[in-house]
């Protein structure tokens, strides 16, 4: 297995990227990959994420905020949260919105608004389609939540359409439901660990972004993942020889190393064997010892198995 390989893919060129994960799977790092990767092509690329308690962007260092900031030609970052999002909204939609400001940014609105069910992932989507369709940018690099709370998110268009026969907040859900579900505007990547845990978490996400909603599943994204030390036939050679009488300390305290590693790589094979009977792609990911700019330059390789043009 080489890194970035698999099957031949079709090109993902829906405007919205989705990455979602079982926290500690580095899918930051990835969404932070890959929305480098299309602003290098040349075209306008956001990289949204929603509200963190993080204050400055993790691997871009660049402080967070609701308006996109640049961090490089091409590429901005924006951090979404639901006042902000209302905010904006009384600003565009109703006369002398701007006034309305203090009141929506105060404590008791916070709390009303937090109380009401749907409401805050109702404002989160609205800003993410403002992002992907009205937006002037070419593509959206989504760094979603894991599945719990993607989940709420999915479901806030269908419950709306169902709870209003009509009106304004029926249209704004529609309108998002037609983004999100749409294979040929959205696409989902998940990522996963090549570790029980994550893994089971990547197969529900499978689950229901592709069977419950439908949405276009891109391949899956197995970061840190780990080469065997030997081809087959190498290892035994290095065995049979590790064996002999003559063989040396050294030689055999890297045959111990050797095995360490093998037993990983089938281990991790163990881990990730699910994902095939769950009939989906996957990309591997290497473990690197790195940080910020330099993981993703050295990640830019691997993931050169996603085509994000025809």
């Amino acid at each position: 297995m080489r890194y970035g390989d698999g099957m031949t893919r079709a090109a993902l060129l829906q405007r919205l990227i989705v990455l979602s994960g079982k926290g500690g799977v580095g899918k930051t790092t990835l969404a932070s990959a890959i929305a480098c990767q299309l602003a290098g092509s040349g075209q306008r690329v956001a990289l949204v994420t929603l509200d963190t308690r993080d204050s400055r962007h993790p691997i871009f260092d660049i402080r967070l905020d609701y308006m996109p900031q640049q961090v490089r030609p091409g590429l901005w970052v924006a951090r979404v949260d639901p006042i902000s999002a209302l905010v904006d909204y009384s600003r565009s939609r109703l006369p002398l919105g701007a006034l309305y400001e203090p009141v929506l940014r105060s404590r008791a609105v916070r709390d009303f608004t937090g109380a009401l069910p749907g409401f805050e992932e109702l404002m989160l989507l609205g800003r993410l389609y403002n992002f992907a369709v009205e937006l002037e940018f070419d593509r959206v690099v989504f760094d979603a939540p894991a599945l719990g709370h993607l989940r709420q998110l999915l479901e806030v268009p269908g419950a709306m359409q169902r709870a209003m026969p009509g009106g304004p907040v029926r249209h704004v859900a529609e309108r998002m439901a037609g983004l999100l579900f749409d294979p040929a505007r959205t696409v989902v990547l998940p990522v996963t660990l090549p570790e029980q845990m994550p893994v089971s978490e990547a197969l529900e996400l499978i689950a229901c972004c592709r069977d419950r909603f439908g949405m276009t599943l891109g391949p899956v994204l197995v970061n840190r993942t780990h080469e065997p030390p030997f081809a087959p036939e190498e290892w035994r050679r290095v065995h049979a020889l590790a064996r002999s009488p003559l063989a040396s300390a050294p030689l055999q305290n890297l045959v111990f190393e050797a095995e360490r590693r093998m037993r990983q790589h089938e281990q991790q094979g163990e881990a990730l064997a699910p994902l095939a009977s769950a009939n989906a792609d996957a990309i591997h990911l290497p473990a690197l010892d790195l940080v910020d700019d330099a993981l993703i330059e050295a990640l830019a390789p691997a993931l050169g198995g996603l085509r994000f043009f025809e």
